[in-house]
């Protein structure tokens, strides 16, 4: 037995931290593809192997070995009932490893549609998504929203918007397509240091005199943070699938600058961008969580991007990634 499974990885294109006060954000499944090759293991249970480390998954259901890769735990106690965990052995191939991209949740997708082929089920992208979510979560401390977990097992732009009673990420196909002669470029600000997502959270939480985050936010101060972005998500959702370039563009721009007012960007940040633009960029914003060692996307055209990244990477020495939108959710080739 050999077989492969993979996922796409994914990027907020807008509506980064205002999503989990009650605001709408446009997320995109992107490519490459994370994978995850499944083979025959002489043993039992489940063999893990990773550039993090190895560890193993037993029969019974229990974990051992490097704790990075505990969050595949979850994801396989979901699919299999403790006692009926199979037999193989798996290697996580990451095609890339940059903050804001979601590739916990996509290697955990990829990880959990391979488990489903060998319990010999299609499973829907909701089901993908429930366990891939139990491995995400783990990732993140208790704190992932859903949106990396279900925008990889879906594999499309969709459109989140959070409610609180009853509590709840919603999500909706969205009708978004790249403009005509455009694409997308993912630039990685690294070089040594992060600032983790949930730092973030409570960064921006304070820049509104909320102590904690959403959960501990008054509605009237989710209301204050919603009234900041709403405005912008209007002409987005106005523009969606029709917008051109240089209106995608000056739209990504304006999220930005909402973003950085409220601490979210860094000087790498601000430097990517800057010289995104200077190459000639119709725009560039953060991407996920910001900070320090945050990802920046910046959109131009196919004929300009080989420029563009080639200016980002002379200048800043940051490593700049070519991404395209994915076709397709977290299965099988």
């Amino acid at each position: 037995m050999r077989f492969t499974a993979s996922a796409p990885c994914k990027a907020i294109l807008f509506g980064e931290h205002y999503v989990v006060y009650g605001s709408p954000a446009l997320s995109i499944a992107i490519e490459p593809r994370n994978i995850v090759e499944f083979a025959d293991f002489e043993g039992s249970g489940i063999s893990m192997h990773s550039a993090l480390g190895d560890a193993a998954i037993s029969e019974d259901g229990r974990f051992e070995g490097q704790r990075e890769l505990g969050i595949y735990h979850p994801v396989a106690n979901a699919i299999f009932p403790k006692g009926r965990i199979p037999t193989c052995t798996v290697s996580f191939k990451p095609s890339w490893n940059l903050k804001g991209a979601g590739l916990s949740a996509s290697l955990c997708a990829a990880f959990a549609a391979g488990l489903f082929k060998l319990a010999g089920k299609k499973p829907s992208a909701e089901e993908i998504f429930s366990a891939a979510q139990a491995g995400d979560l783990i990732a993140h401390g208790g704190r992932a929203s859903g949106i990396d977990a279900k925008t990889v097992s879906f594999g499309c732009p969709l459109v989140f918007r959070r409610s609180f009673s009853p509590p709840a990420f919603n999500s909706k196909p969205a009708d978004f397509s790249l403009p005509s002669g455009s694409t997308l470029l993912l630039i990685d600000t690294f070089k040594g240091k992060k600032q983790g997502t949930s730092a973030m959270l409570e960064i921006f939480a304070s820049q509104f005199g909320i102590i904690g985050g959403p959960n501990e936010a008054s509605e009237e101060a989710r209301k204050e943070i919603c009234q900041e972005f709403d405005p912008l998500w209007k002409k987005i959702e106005k523009s969606m699938g029709k917008a051109t370039a240089e209106e995608l563009g000056a739209l990504m721009g304006e999220n930005h600058a909402l973003l950085k007012n409220r601490k979210m960007s860094s000087a790498g940040i601000e430097r990517a961008v800057s010289v995104a633009l200077s190459a000639g960029a119709f725009g560039a914003k953060l991407t996920g969580g910001g900070g320090e060692g945050g990802a920046v996307l910046a959109l131009c055209t196919k004929e300009n991007s080989g420029k563009v990244s080639a200016s980002i990477s002379e200048s800043t020495g940051f490593h700049c990634h070519a991404i395209s939108l994915a076709i397709k959710g977290a299965g099988m080739p």
